[in-house]
């Protein structure tokens, strides 16, 4: 078992939690209420909604990678693709947009779980090296 995939799991789908639970009343709901075109809030929709998907199947995908590690590497890139831009989304927009990083600190969420990802990914690296060791 990859501890580290496990750990990355569990954040990503307590981060499933935070995102639908807390940001979803602080920023979906008013996003609804507001006077933006139809299809607007539509599209909104559906990308708060896709997100909440990616998070979720990200958060399974790394559960079952932490106990397959044929699936470990894989699973593992993409993650980090995925959570390492978004993170790289955050920051930007922040920076460029806002003038900081805190109004919109999701990235910090982001980057902790890409980088729990990158040990466990560490991990899985070595893993056929023991096995060649042991051998």
């Amino acid at each position: 078992m990859n501890k580290w995939l496990l750990a990355s799991g569990i954040l990503s789908l307590l981060l499933v939690l935070v995102h639908v639970f807390l940001g979803g009343p602080e920023i979906h709901d008013p996003v609804l209420g507001s006077d933006l075109h139809p299809v607007v809030i539509a599209v909104l929709s559906v990308v708060w909604h896709g997100i909440t998907v990616v998070m979720l199947v990200n958060g399974v995908l790394l559960l079952a990678a932490a106990f397959k590690s044929e699936l470990a590497a894989g699973v593992a890139w993409l993650v980090i693709g995925q959570y390492g831009g978004f993170t790289l989304l955050f920051i930007a927009y922040g920076l460029s947009q806002l003038g900081n990083l805190m109004d919109m600190p999701q990235w910090i969420s982001f980057i902790i779980i890409a980088g729990c990802v990158a040990m466990g990914l560490r991990k899985v690296g070595r893993a056929p090296a023991l096995q060649r060791a042991a051998a």
